[in-house]
């Protein structure tokens, strides 16, 4: 495998197990149609069978293993545009 695609899988995984700490809520703003569109996208292109994850049937565990799957499978471009995702993300909190 790619070291590269390695490396940056393993920067999602931390962060992923950051924003879905158990003792924080912050696992809610991946719920976030910019989110959890991505991670829904990739396993979509991925041919891999999920459950919408959506607000009402939501819970901290459903969505670390949704974004934990899509890490896993996602390729170097598709990182990409996380990491495009996540800037933004930060830009905007900022502005």
């Amino acid at each position: 495998m790619d070291n590269r695609l390695e490396k940056f899988r393993t920067r999602w995984y931390r962060w992923l197990g950051q924003k879905t700490r158990i003792d924080k809520s912050t696992w809610v703003e991946l719920l976030d149609s910019n989110w959890i569109g991505w991670a829904s996208n990739v396993l979509k292109k991925h041919n891999i069978n999920f459950k919408e994850v959506l607000w009402r049937n939501s819970d901290r565990y459903g969505v670390k293993r949704h974004f934990f799957r899509a890490i896993k499978c996602a390729d170097l471009r598709e990182l990409g545009i996380l990491d495009n995702l996540y800037c933004t993300d930060l830009i905007n909190r900022k502005g």
